[in-house]
């Protein structure tokens, strides 16, 4: 899995290559991430949601009837993330055909999410890859086939979605589940909490790209570019060590607690340092005229910059993702007051800090909510009551 992942990795940066090739930093790669962004919202929810219910379900329930029961919430997350995708690309921009295109690709998204899902309930977890690959295979496509703007790749997304779906639809229709003796107990509000966590914690770039709009045109091209090299500098270790505190923390939370705090710790520093060893990296000028080479234009100088910023949230991310999982585990309700206080201290960060520092404002504002969710597991998790 850590192979398929490097993969997925690696197919991601090629549709940044190109992207930053074909765009550059304009209103159409704004347009563009705006729009990836809300997909990548509705998989990450949606998965979310349906691992929840699903996968502990009875295994005499058929992958066809939880998709038949589940068919009007899925109809609500659809219009939902098409909502989403409007507000966040703003009136202006409703009349570009590449915004419709987006918002297919969020009702694809959503119903990916159900097929891996039940792909994973059926034990053929690697399936879920062809969704993975999908995504950026097509972009890659779409930007060769029709560059020039924001509609080839948007339609080459689009296009990656549907054959993904195709891909996992096979493995969704296996049997899979638990028997009904050995299904697990649920949690009041579980779900509901895990659902919040997902759609404020984990999307990211939800809030830049809802506030976008007050940075300069192509500001918010230049965020991703630059949070690329971050997101692969802790990618895998966030993985891996997301799988081993849950592991770690699945008999006795409180047990595992103590020494998954030295692990976050430790694990903070490497991150921090990885992602401060690529800034420095851009601001060596024979990497630095490398890249810009090969891009085609000046990308390099302020991209180093953000990337230097982010080392601190880089290095908070690994540590919150390692020590709050016993949390997880516990009670993940603990966790919505922690997430909501971070997400807000962020767009203030962002709303004041866009048109006073600019750009560094993102990094900064992550950095901020990373350290606010430290609270939520540096003491013993707390154990659920009902």
């Amino acid at each position: 899995m850590a192979g398929l992942s490097v993969v997925t990795l690696l197919l991601g940066a090629t549709r940044e290559f190109l992207i930053a090739l074909e765009l550059r930093a304009s209103g159409a790669a704004d347009l563009f991430f705006r729009g990836l962004v809300a997909v990548s919202a509705a998989r990450v929810v949606g998965l979310s949601l349906y691992r929840s219910r699903w996968i502990p379900a009875p295994r005499e329930v058929l992958g066809t009837e939880l998709l038949r029961q589940e068919r009007w919430v899925s109809l609500a997350m659809a219009g939902a993330g098409i909502a989403a995708l409007l507000a966040i690309v703003g009136p202006r921009a409703w009349t570009d055909p590449t915004v419709w295109v987006f918002a297919v690709s969020v009702t694809l998204a959503v119903h990916g999410s159900a097929m891996r899902a039940l792909a994973e309930r059926a034990g053929r977890e690697r399936r879920g890859f062809a969704l993975e690959w999908g995504i950026p295979l097509g972009t890659i496509a779409g930007a060769t086939l029709l560059p020039g703007g924001a509609l080839g790749p948007a339609l080459g997304l689009m296009v990656g979605l549907a054959v993904g779906v195709a891909g996992v639809w096979p493995a969704a229709r296996c049997p899979g589940g638990h028997d009904t003796k050995d299904m697990p107990l649920g949690t009041r509000g579980r779900t509901a909490a895990l659902l919040l966590d997902a759609l404020v914690y984990a999307n990211l770039g939800l809030l830049d790209a809802a506030l976008s709009h007050l940075f300069p045109v192509g500001g918010f091209a230049r965020l991703n570019y630059a949070y690329l090299f971050v997101n692969a500098a802790i990618m895998v270790p966030s993985a891996a060590a997301t799988v081993v505190a849950l592991r770690a923390s699945a008999g006795d939370p409180a047990r595992a607690h103590a020494g998954l705090r030295r692990w976050a710790v430790l694990g903070g520093l490497a991150g921090a340092g990885a992602v401060a060893t690529v800034g420095l990296l851009f601001a060596w000028s024979p990497a630095a005229a490398a890249v810009d080479g090969a891009i085609g234009w000046n990308v390099s100088e302020q991209t180093g910059v953000l990337i230097l910023w982010s080392a601190p949230f880089a290095g908070l991310r690994l540590a919150n993702t390692i020590g709050r999982q016993p949390q997880v585990a516990a009670d993940p309700r603990a966790l919505v007051s922690w997430d909501l206080a971070g997400i807000a201290g962020r767009a203030l960060i962002l709303g004041f800090g866009a048109a006073t520092i600019g750009l560094i404002a993102s990094p900064i504002g992550l950095a901020f909510a990373e350290l606010v969710q430290l609270g939520a597991w540096w003491r013993a998790p707390r154990r659920s009551k009902a």
